[in-house]
């Protein structure tokens, strides 16, 4: 495993596993096993947090770890913050909360959701910045904030930076991360980037049925065939199911397969401390393990997969209280 410092008590781990349709969607048992083989494998950071759909993704997570018998200092935590109760329920209440439901007295990083514009911008990474001082968690990051909301925070809180950037990324959506305001941030070295939606919840590897489920679809009745993904920002989703074949077919002539390659991808970038994977068998854990052997012949493949590319966008505000 390759692990990079990013300021936090140790280095990460260049995967991390977890975030939404992962832990939830296993019994103990299995949820039990993954984690074990994780941490065995070299994973250390673990991304968990209340989903308006997997509402019991926390309670399962610390169940998991309980029967895995894994103790708090082999592993760290990146928490999930929303702003869709904000600011009626303060950050610090939401933190408070789900810590409770993960049975743990600290997470290492609070992922904070990016500001909307009638939020006191100010006031609000003071308020970030706090959770840090209480020792809620050990460091702060922040998804899909734009770099100009980073640049402002870390005036406001005399240049303390958010250790993680999370952002969609992936061997087609990579035009917003590798924009030049990005790349000055992160040229900076205050700041990494965690690599999410690496492969385009499962399209790239070949599940190319996969497709978003609003919460007012949801509400509805309607269900996801075998996961639900994340929105498609652009609207370039059939272009990306498109080029699948393509990546796949790149990925056999190194002796690989799509996902291992797409993983691969992401962790080419050197703003890239860790990408995020959302596995829920040890098979495809152990196959995704196998995306850093690639990294010693990059400069062959990665050309390659120019052709992959699409014109993707930031993702929108989404708040599931208003079925957006």
């Amino acid at each position: 495993m390759l692990y990079r410092d990013i300021g936090l008590d140790r280095p990460v781990s260049a995967l991390s596993l977890g975030s939404w349709n992962t832990f939830s969607r296993l019994s103990r048992r299995e949820c039990a096993g993954l984690l074990s083989l994780a941490v065995e494998r070299g994973i250390n950071l673990f991304d968990v947090g209340y989903y308006w759909d997997k509402p019991d993704t926390e309670e399962a997570f610390a169940a998991a770890m309980r029967t895995a018998g894994l103790r708090r200092e082999q592993y760290m935590l990146a928490l999930k913050l929303w702003l869709w109760n904000y600011p009626e329920q303060s950050l610090a209440e939401q933190a408070k909360a789900s810590l409770r439901r993960l049975d743990v007295d600290h997470v290492d990083v609070v992922m904070v959701s990016r500001p909307t514009p009638e939020v006191d911008f100010a006031a609000f990474c003071e308020e970030v910045d706090a959770l840090v001082r209480a020792g809620i968690a050990r460091a702060w990051g922040v998804t899909n904030w734009e770099p100009e909301q980073i640049e402002a925070a870390c005036a406001v809180l005399n240049g303390r930076s958010p250790c993680l950037v999370q952002l969609q990324y992936n061997v087609a959506r990579r035009n917003v991360v590798e924009d030049a305001r990005y790349a000055r941030l992160f040229a900076s070295g205050q700041s990494a980037l965690c690599a999410a939606f690496v492969l385009e919840g499962g399209i790239l590897a070949g599940h190319l049925d996969r497709d978003r489920v609003n919460p007012s679809d949801f509400a509805r009745g309607e269900r996801p065939r075998e996961r639900n993904i994340a929105r498609d920002a652009g609207g370039v989703r059939e272009q990306i199911r498109a080029s699948q074949p393509r990546l796949r077919e790149i990925a056999r002539a190194f002796g690989a397969s799509a996902a291992q390659l797409a993983i691969a991808f992401t962790l080419t970038n050197p703003a890239t401390a860790t990408a995020l994977i959302g596995v829920t068998k040890t098979t495809n854990l152990e196959e995704n393990l196998g995306a850093l052997r690639l990294l010693d012949s990059q400069q062959e493949w990665l050309p390659l997969l120019e052709s992959l590319r699409v014109t993707a966008a930031h993702p929108r505000l989404f708040d599931p209280v208003k079925h957006e």
